[in-house]
């Protein structure tokens, strides 16, 4: 299952890079490039099993941050 993940990711990188290289805007170029490392990296580690923390939390501290604690 590892090997498929990293083998479709390669896949879509190969595809959709093309496009943006030729375009040479290297702003969405670092942008693309970051968020696809980052999911790979979440979707390697669940692949292999690791329980990563739900951003639940963070995002109702966030939200009550913002618009206050209502109850």
């Amino acid at each position: 299952m590892f090997l498929l993940v990293i083998i479709s990711y390669i896949i879509v990188m190969f595809f959709e890079t093309i496009p943006l290289l030729k375009e040479k805007n290297s702003g969405k170029i670092f942008f693309y490039f970051s968020l696809i490392i980052f999911s790979m990296i979440i979707n390697v580690l669940l692949t292999l099993g690791v329980q990563l923390p739900s951003p639940s939390n963070g995002i109702k501290y966030i939200v009550e941050a913002v618009f206050g604690k209502n109850n």
